[in-house]
């Protein structure tokens, strides 16, 4: 038990620098989801989802990567097969993104 609570928070830890990293220089694109499934974990009470997103850069070819990412029910009540959100990706791995934007709503 004491073993997964400690992977579970360096993994945690680890994403969120990684996050911090793609707000500072990630490249902002539009995306399209194509996929949203729970992952069965939580955070503060949060269910954690994988998003599959099809990113459109302005520059460069279209590409597909899955992130996860803590929702409120109600923003995932919102996510749906073709929903038009905003992402940022890193440049130097575009396989890991985050959202900015969704609608009109920042998540």
């Amino acid at each position: 038990m004491v073993a997964f609570w400690t992977l579970s928070s360096i993994r945690r830890r680890i994403s969120e620098e990684r996050k911090k990293k793609i707000l500072k220089e990630g490249v902002q694109a539009n995306a399209t989801v194509l996929a949203i499934r729970p992952t069965g974990e939580y955070l503060n009470n949060l269910p954690e989802f994988q998003v599959q997103v099809q990113v459109k850069p302005k520059a460069g070819n279209d590409f597909v990567t899955e992130m996860r990412e803590v929702l409120p029910f109600a923003k995932y009540d919102s996510l749906r097969t073709g929903t038009q959100v905003l992402v940022k990706y890193d440049p130097e791995y575009y396989k890991r993104a985050i959202f900015l934007q969704m609608a009109e709503t920042l998540i």
